[in-house]
């Protein structure tokens, strides 16, 4: 009997093999809540700055300081920590809740209200700190991801064909408001490319199975519709399925209403090139005319400070060889003194002429103007005294026939001249720098003209089925929608990486031969101008002619006319 006790007692003791496994469980357990702790160290150390206690002074003091330069988040940590509640624990309140919260933050604003409300009840909250991988390219996917705050880079492993070896490249950055990882839950394919963090970034996720419930439809409709746009353009043709699926990843769809800035004026999205899918939009560009009136005639003057005086053949010969011109002249100028100082010439009663040396005219020529000028003078004056007084001058000496010591004595002091001459040549007395100071920090304003007027031109117009943006001139110039437009944007460096048969350049360079330049704008404008001169004129002309009284009024032609004439060209 006691043997039958002891036995059920020893079954119902734990064998030590379970006791170690649950030990290490909660270690592990342990590790990863500390781990966890850690990683979310950014957002969870808002809570230890509200100090509301009155003895620590110093820590007061510190979270005042704080309190100034901190800045405004858009969710605070009680609304992260119920975001990292589960979803199957959340009330109807708490719902609601986060429903209010993330109905304005950027990221679901593309999303409808009844859209809002099934992701306020299943998205949890994310934190990644500097340089942590979200998602890395060829992994199974798991999860959608909405960037709330900061950014996160996007690269892609590209084999080398130089290297032989795969090669991280960097394909672009997202901001907050961006959406990334919804490709490969869509198609049930790995992961396209690697996602990593560049700073402190908080994002929203999404899994898989509330993705296929929530989002899935709306994602394949945007999906769709971003394949019918391009579809409607015979440029993306010739991309496979892998381009064309990251087509759609990178390109954003559009609506603008009736006057509304497209591009140009600070508005539009920089190195995106626009593709009209329905309405009219116009090319707008701005004129600044200088009108003046004299003696009945009005003249038309185009004012455009950023284009550059155009210079004649005439002008670029002033500006580029006149340097050359100078220094010919300077050049013949010393072989004239060169070669009267080199020769001694004979008087008018015919005496002989000799030439020196090759080595005194290269010291000849070496030394300066003053050493040149008191030579002729001497020269001049022996042949003066010898015509006077009947004596034959006496012959030049030789640097053959000098003795060395004389000849080392006028080197020294050839020397000592050459000096004097070079540094009187290049530091000139005050005096004589007579040079205006120029301060290229500070740029004077450019007057413009009296009488000057702003214009508005018409350039072209832009019908479903065209396309800008491919770093065309726009300056003074912007598109606006005549009617409500749709557009696909397309990111431009995407386009030239699949530049195929170079059709992106090609179009780039056709815009620009087509669109027409200012100069000729302003010469239809003239042109304009003096055809409503001349109509003017004559019917001036044939009303002054004829005898009867004409008693009608502006008062009496029809808004509609008058509204169509007042616009201006």
């Amino acid at each position: 009997m006691t043997s039958n006790i002891r036995t059920g007692g020893s079954k119902k003791e734990i064998d030590p093999e379970e006791i170690m496994k649950r030990k290490f469980r909660a270690k592990c357990r342990f590790k990863a809540i500390g781990r966890l702790a850690m990683a979310n160290t950014y957002w969870l150390i808002e809570a230890a700055e509200q100090y509301e206690g009155v003895e620590d002074v110093k820590r007061r003091v510190a979270q005042a300081v704080r309190g100034k330069a901190k800045k405004k988040r858009l969710l605070g940590i009680n609304d992260k920590a119920l975001l990292n509640k589960d979803a199957h624990e959340r009330s109807d309140f708490e719902k609601k809740y986060i429903y209010r919260i993330i109905g304005g933050l950027k990221c679901f604003k593309r999303y409808p209200n009844h859209v809002k409300k099934k992701l306020a009840a299943v998205t949890y909250f994310r934190y990644y700190g500097p340089n942590r991988v979200i998602v890395r390219q060829h992994h199974e996917a798991h999860a959608l991801y909405f960037i709330v705050t900061g950014d996160v880079m996007v690269s892609q492993m590209v084999f080398d064909e130089l290297l032989q070896q795969n090669v991280s490249v960097d394909i672009g950055v997202m901001h907050p408001g961006d959406m990334f990882g919804e490709v490969s839950l869509l198609h049930n394919i790995p992961r396209t490319a690697t996602c990593t963090t560049v700073g402190h970034c908080e994002l929203l996720a999404l899994m898989q199975e509330d993705f296929k419930n929530v989002l899935q439809a709306s994602v394949q409709k945007q999906w769709d519709e971003v394949r019918r746009a391009m579809s409607a353009f015979t440029y993306f043709d010739a991309l496979d399925e892998v381009a064309r699926r990251e087509g759609c990843i990178v390109a954003k769809m559009k609506a603008y209403n009736r006057n509304e800035t497209i591009l140009g004026d600070g508005m539009g999205i920089p190195n995106f090139v626009y593709f009209i899918l329905s309405g009219q939009c116009q090319m707008i560009e701005t004129l600044q005319i200088a009108v003046t009136q004299r003696l009945g005639h009005t003249s038309y003057v185009l004012y455009d400070p950023y284009i550059p005086k155009q210079e004649s053949d005439q002008d670029i010969d002033a500006k580029y060889f006149q340097a050359y011109k100078k220094g010919r002249e300077g050049q013949s100028e010393d072989a004239t003194l060169l070669s009267s100082s080199m020769q001694v010439t004979s008087s008018a009663k015919g005496t002989e002429t000799i030439k020196k040396p090759s080595s005194e005219l290269s010291k000849q020529k070496r030394s300066g103007s003053i050493k040149r000028d008191s030579i002729v003078t001497i020269q001049e004056e022996k042949e003066t005294e010898a015509s006077t007084t009947g004596t034959p001058a006496p012959a030049p000496i030789l640097e053959d026939e000098v003795p060395a010591e004389v000849q080392e004595g006028a080197e020294e002091q050839e020397g000592i001249l050459r000096e004097a001459s070079v540094k009187s040549a290049v530091l000139m007395q005050p005096s004589e720098q007579h040079r205006e100071s120029v301060r290229f920090s500070i740029q004077h304003p450019i007057m413009p003209p009296p009488n000057l007027k702003t214009y508005f031109m018409q350039v072209c117009l832009f019908y479903p089925g065209s396309t800008f943006g491919f770093g065309e001139n726009m300056r003074d110039r912007r598109i606006i929608a005549l009617t409500p437009v749709d557009c696909m944007l397309m990111p431009k460096i995407w386009l030239l990486q699949r530049n195929t048969a170079n059709i992106w350049s090609r179009i780039e360079h056709y815009l620009e031969k087509k669109i027409p330049s200012k100069k000729q704008l302003f010469q239809e404008f003239v042109a304009e101008r003096r055809w409503q001169e001349f109509r003017e004129q004559l019917v001036a002309d044939v009303v002054a002619r004829s005898k009867t009284v004409n008693l009608t009024s502006v008062h009496d032609v029809p808004y509609s006319i008058r509204m169509e004439e007042m616009l201006d060209i």
